[in-house]
């Protein structure tokens, strides 16, 4: 965790305190995630997916890529993270027989490295928790270091591995 302060593990409690996770429509997702989440302009220094230009070129790919994800996760339930008032993260879930499966977690770059990866992995758990799950499962692609750190962190052991994916699951206690 980012060193907020001159007593950051202080700071890092306030900054918890003013997190809230709460569930949102559809449509609210869809707008959020067209208008708002700019994530293609700002990962990695804003060229991430692009050769040339991000302003120019992230609309392009941002639209059918948003559209293309509302169908993947038509049946989550989707959740907003917000930090005071504005949306710092993204969590989708789908739920399984005996497991809660995180088909989205996203926190935009301007709030990574603050811990809220791990309150929303924290809230997932609760929840399935809540809904007699036996376990927590999500995949991530084998290239993403940071995220896999973070899952490791958190409990999460491999489940099924793929060419360029792993599935991670946890035991929900």
């Amino acid at each position: 965790m980012r060193k907020l302060g001159e007593d950051s593990t202080r700071t890092a409690d306030e900054l918890r305190a003013h997190l809230r996770v709460f569930p949102v429509k559809r449509h609210e997702h869809f707008a959020f995630n067209l208008c708002d989440f700019n994530f293609f302009r700002k990962s990695n220094g804003g060229n991430y997916l692009f050769f040339g230009s991000p302003r120019v070129l992230a609309p392009i790919v941002a639209v059918p890529y948003v559209l293309a994800c509302e169908v993947v996760f038509f049946q989550g339930t989707r959740f907003f993270v917000k930090l005071r008032n504005h949306v710092a993260g993204i969590l989708i879930v789908r739920r399984r027989a005996e497991s809660l499966y995180i088909s989205s977690l996203a926190v935009a770059p301007e709030y990574r490295k603050l811990g809220l990866g791990t309150f929303i992995l924290s809230f997932t758990e609760k929840l399935a928790v809540k809904e007699s799950k036996k376990w927590l499962e999500l995949s991530v692609l084998k290239a993403n270091s940071p995220a896999r750190s973070l899952y490791g962190r958190a409990g999460f052991n491999v489940f099924r591995e793929r060419r360029r994916s792993l599935t991670l699951r946890k035991r929900v206690v």
